[in-house]
């Protein structure tokens, strides 16, 4: 990680304590965050800062609208003229004012994110201005709300610094993004404002409070016009008269002579008295003072390693989450989406960088809103009501009233997202770090209600198997339909295991927890897991068919290893399945990757995308289960995310596959608090098990770092090498067992001290390598030593293609094989001969895994073999040549239509779905979080080229298939019982070829799992299967095509039908073709038939 940084190919770069760039022309691009000091008020302030020297500072409340909306407080722009009232136009342009300039206009700025604050450098003007230097620094003002930028302008002429302030507006909608036209000044901002001046001062007041202004230096100051401050140069700006328009602004200038440098600071100040304003500008050096304050926050954490751009990204972080706290929670986000949301990933990071107090203020915050009374008692009923969308208000079928036990999911409002399932976690994870066991005990009630809640409304049938409900950040286009999921039996899993573990700590006799986590392990292992594939499902239904759904997304992977419900063989072969059957990208700098959410087509945000919070996690669980090489490739990606994109310092909370931002929100807790718990607990291994009162530390540091150190709250840490010798040196006070563990980094340990004597210690075998583990109960100061030999560690070489039938060998170098495991069963005949093991093939297809345990000297481990069995399939080959699709003949299937393309959307679709509280597809059959070709949810159907094509419609190939005029033209197959699920169609005689025209109604749930299928029956009883899965060869008919294997047929801008092709057994007769459901939620409509006989 650390020659990643030699050849930079990033937006940004690293410097001292910040993130610089030259030339950008990117403004309001970087938020700086003040205090806390107005807490009490839902309202936020922060401001915009950026890449150019252009400032405003803006509030949201969440409680005026939950996806808060921005107020502006105020644009500041500065620069220089050097005649008032004058303008001397450019050759090139009268755009161009060869007279004065505003700073953000400048090329040359050399802009510098100091993890906090903004700094400036610029020259450029014009080939006929002066020669001046200008120094500028921005600061969050604190712990008043508001900023103060510091000028330092050095000039050889007479020159006019110049200002103009204003625009305080309402709650006008998100301004981050810079496609937003409404984030820029505009004369619109100014109406109904006010301005009154004063000495060396103005008070500008709108909708959203009253704006300060005040320069630590002498200025004129002017009322000027909102016109002119938007359209002109300083110079013009200048001799501009008041406002006559009811949009006014603040103007202020201040000559300076040749040779003269100008040394003062502006300061803007929201909703104070004028003593407020005396105040700072009285201030000797307020600079000082305000970074001195913005060091003070970021002092929770620090961290040096041989990498700078890693960093530099951690203190940035952590002013984002102490951003994220308001009063008594940490909010979603640092200002976007600023409100009290509960759980989603907030408290992690807080807790792993000792902000406790915080953490257990949220925890009972949060408790304290849990339902506990109703008036009447708890049902699950169907309120007759369509939801257009998931999240907030969702697309549940059912609602449920006079529910208690649960957390509303914001704080004082209720909200449909589950999130108390990573709430409790995260009250476990803070437990465990703190050993709080009085606040463990004053919550064991409130937990066991939620526990309860939770197996009572989400596992309705009582299998052990729970259903995801808007539980995860992913989560927003997620509607499991009432199956059983893996994300929210993990939860469940790991939450009565704790419960368990306290009641047992308590004395409490209930056993509840204990057995519930048994049987919810249990169902995991029998009903998810699939031994085969080497694969947990995402979920299995309940209702239908009771498919499996085998492509898990990257929570249910990394929940699994985090809450415990699988072990390394099991975690390892689904990392594999993240490696190889979703896509990844590699980041423009570092190389770093990135895997995509899932492989739930088409790609779209939270099913299906590039989310760094996602895989921070994944790269957690990498680190977790020992696997630190491929947590360090993405952990690169992650560091690259925070230069590569727009926003210095921050990394948002979508991606492209470039690394960049793509869109996105900024300084998103979910994504800050991971990172901070990536770095604490998965690259420097530091986890806390105080519940057990055990601290591990378990580093995962590249192979080629000397040296890395940490200081937290709770523990410091410093580690060294020098060649073969590791030194770990810590600090805690905790009395507790510490566990060091280090992977080897040779098959010989040749000494091991601990405090400069030796010690004893034993290894443990892991996947890929071996730890050597030392233990010790010492409170204060600790230092271990190790002294690695020269042997080296055990590697295996085999060839990892494949095909079934083939034997295969696996030979170890300086080891010998003494076990192996084949979990997925995908060999036979295996056998082993000291250092070789020999195998045969069974497997037909897939990504499979021998693990080889090798053992020499001091080192046991478990080697992993991975092998591509590739399929042996004879494809028939389908022609397009119009000599054969000419030859297709259309048959009649009119009297078996059921319904219209026109009709299909506008009919209620109520049966089946689950009995208990769910979250399906709306009721007109189209999935909630659907972005189509007419847009958001939009069902547009347009079938004029079917009905005006005189009875015959011809696809690209040349198909032809019969279609009607008017009436019914579709014969519908489905679970919904507004349709059959099968429909047979008689076939006579004997053919080469069906072509059947379909559309399918299905969404991104439906995945890898077979949605429909086509059977041809023979007359001699034999039949043909055509299996259809969503996205391989059936797609949605609204939704740009995806799938591939089919021909496409566009009957409009908006819908699209499917050929699918079937290459018959031309000397049998035909009996029929049918035409059948399996997937839930589905539909299957065939709107033709033809038959290819020659």
């Amino acid at each position: 990680m650390t020659e990643k940084n030699k050849t930079m190919r990033t937006r940004y770069q690293p410097v001292d304590n910040g993130y610089e760039i030259i030339g950008s022309r990117e403004m309001f691009n970087r938020t700086l965050y003040g205090s806390h000091v107005n807490d009490d008020l839902a309202e936020r302030y922060f401001t915009f800062a950026g890449d150019l020297p252009l400032f405003m500072g803006a509030v949201t409340d969440w409680s005026k609208h939950t996806a808060c909306h921005f107020a502006k407080n105020g644009v500041l722009m500065s620069g220089l003229a050097l005649t008032r009232g004058a303008k001397s136009p450019s050759f090139w342009s009268s755009d161009i004012d060869e007279l004065s300039h505003w700073f953000h206009n400048a090329e040359d700025v050399v802009s510098v994110f100091r993890n906090g604050w903004m700094e400036y450098e610029l020259q450029q003007f014009s080939p006929w201005f002066p020669d001046v230097k200008v120094n500028i620094s921005a600061f969050p003002l604190m712990p008043e709300d508001g900023f103060l930028v510091h000028y330092q302008i050095k000039t050889d002429q007479r020159v006019i610094f110049t200002a103009g302030f204003g625009g305080v507006t309402d709650f006008i909608g998100r301004l981050e993004h810079s496609r937003v036209k409404a984030r820029n000044f505009s004369v619109s901002d100014c109406e109904n404002n006010t301005v009154k001046c004063g000495r060396n001062r103005a008070l500008v007041s709108g909708a959203r409070g009253n704006m300060w202004i005040g320069a630590s230096f002498p200025v004129e100051v002017e009322t000027g016009d909102a016109s002119s401050l938007q359209n002109d140069d300083p110079g013009m700006f200048l001799g501009s008269k008041a406002a006559k328009t009811g949009c006014p602004v603040v103007k202020m200038f201040s000559e300076i002579g040749a040779g003269q440098t100008l040394d003062g600071f502006i300061v803007v100040i929201r909703n104070q008295d004028e003593s407020v304003l005396d105040k700072w500008l009285k201030c000797k050096d307020p600079a000082a003072y305000l970074k001195q304050q913005i060091n003070l926050k970021k002092s929770a954490i620090s961290v040096h390693t041989p990498d700078a751009m890693l960093n530099q990204t951690v203190p940035s972080t952590v002013l984002a989450v102490d951003a994220s706290w308001h009063k008594n929670a940490f909010y979603h986000g640092a200002y976007g989406y600023h409100a009290p949301f509960l759980g989603w990933r907030n408290w992690y990071g807080p807790t792993v960088i000792g902000w406790h107090d915080r953490v257990g203020t949220a925890i009972k915050s949060h408790f304290a809103d849990i339902r506990k009374d109703a008036p009447g008692k708890e049902a699950v009923w169907y309120d007759g009501k369509d939801r257009p969308d998931l999240d907030h208000e969702g697309t549940q079928y059912h609602q449920i009233r006079n529910s208690t036990g649960f957390i509303p999911a914001i704080l004082g409002k209720n909200d449909i997202y589950n999130m108390q399932e990573v709430a409790i976690n995260m009250f476990f994870h803070h437990l465990e770090r703190t050993g709080d066991i009085k606040l463990a005990k004053k919550m064991f009630g409130d937990v066991k209600g939620i526990l309860d809640w939770e197996e009572r409304i989400l596992d309705p049938d009582n299998d052990g198997l729970y259903q995801n409900f808007l539980n995860t950040w992913i989560s927003d286009g997620h509607s499991y339909n009432g199956g059983g999921c893996t994300q929210a039996s993990a939860y469940n899993y790991s939450a009565n295991l704790m419960m368990a573990k306290l009641a047992d700590k308590f004395g409490y006799p209930d056993k509840v927890f204990k057995k519930r986590s048994e049987k919810i392990l249990k169902s995991i292992k029998t009903k998810l897991w699939m031994p085969a594939k080497g694969l947990i499902a995402e979920y299995i239904d309940t209702i239908g068919n009771k498919l499996v759904h085998p492509s898990p997304e990257l929570s249910s992977i990394y929940l699994a290893v985090d809450c415990g419900v699988v072990d390394m063989f099991q975690a390892y072969q689904m990392f594999r399945f993240t490696e190889t059957e979703l896509r990844n990208e590699k980041t423009l700098n570092r190389k770093g990757r990135l895997a995509y959410s899932s492989n739930w087509y088409p790609k779209k945000y939270s099913t299906c995308g590039l989310f760094p919070a996602e895989n921070m996690h994944l790269a957690l669980a990498y680190f977790q289960t020992g696997l630190k090489e491929k947590g360090l490739e993405i952990l690169d990606a992650i560091v690259d995310g925070y230069y590569l994109g727009k926003n210095p310092g921050l990394i948002a909370h979508v991606l492209s596959g470039h690394g960049c931002a793509d869109m996105g929100d900024q300084d998103f807790t979910d994504v800050s608090s991971m990172y901070l718990r990536l770095i604490v607990e998965g690259l420097y291994g530091i986890r806390f098990h105080l519940l057990d009162d055990i601290i591990e530390i378990s580093p995962n540091f590249p192979s080629d770092w000397t040296h890395a150190n940490i200081k937290l709250k709770d523990i410091a840490l410093n580690y060294c090498r020098d060649g073969n010798q590791e030194n770990l040196s810590f600090y805690c006070d905790k009395k507790c067992s510490k566990i060091i563990k280090l992977p080897l980094r040779s098959a010989r340990i040749e000494d091991v001290l601990l405090n400069n004597a030796p010690v004893k210690y034993k290894t443990e075998a892991a996947v890929n390598c071996c730890y050597l583990i030392v233990e010790t109960e010492t409170a204060g100061f600790n230092h271990l030593q190790v002294i690695h030999g020269n042997q080296s560690i055990p590697a295996i070489k085999y060839s990892p293609s494949a095909f079934m039938g083939n034997q295969l060998a696996v030979e170890v170098s300086n080891g010998e094989i003494i076990d192996y495991q084949d979990p997925s069963g995908a060999f036979d005949n295996i056998s082993v001969s000291h250092n070789k093991l020999y195998a045969g093939v069974k497997a037909e297809s897939g990504n499979h895994t021998m693990f080889v345990r090798v053992k020499v000297d001091d080192f046991d481990g478990w080697l992993a073999a991975d092998f591509l069995i590739e399929e042996k399939t004879t494809q028939n080959i389908i022609s397009f040549e119009k000599s054969i699709t000419s030859k297709f003949e259309p048959i009649d299937i009119s009297e078996h239509f059921n319904s219209s393309l026109r009709e299909l959307h506008t009919l209620e679709y109520k049966s089946p779905r689950p009995k208990g509280y769910s979250i399906g597809v709306r009721l007109n059959g189209r999935y909630a979080w659907e972005w189509n070709h007419a847009g958001h949810n939009a069902v547009k159907i347009d079938d004029a080229v079917l009905r005006q094509s005189k009875g015959i419609f011809k696809t690209p190939s040349g198909i032809k298939f019969l279609v009607p005029e008017n009436g019914q033209d579709i014969a519908c197959a489905s679970l919904w019982d507004n349709f059959p699920t099968i429909i047979d169609i008689p076939l006579k005689g004997k053919a080469n070829e069906l072509a059947l025209f379909f559309i399918g109604v299905t969404n991104a749930m439906q995945s890898w799992v077979e949605n429909a299928r086509f059977t041809v029956t023979y007359h001699d009883g034999s039949k043909q299967i055509v299996n259809l899965m969503h996205p391989k060869n059936f797609d949605d008919w609204l939704v740009p095509a995806l799938q591939t294997e089919n021909e496409t047929a566009y009957f409009s801008d908006y819908n699209h039908g499917i050929v699918q092709r079937i290459i018959l057994e031309p000397k049998k007769e035909l009996t029929k073709i049918s035409v059948e459901a399996v997937a839930n939620e589905i539909i299957i409509g065939l709107l033709g038939i033809s038959i290819r006989r020659k």
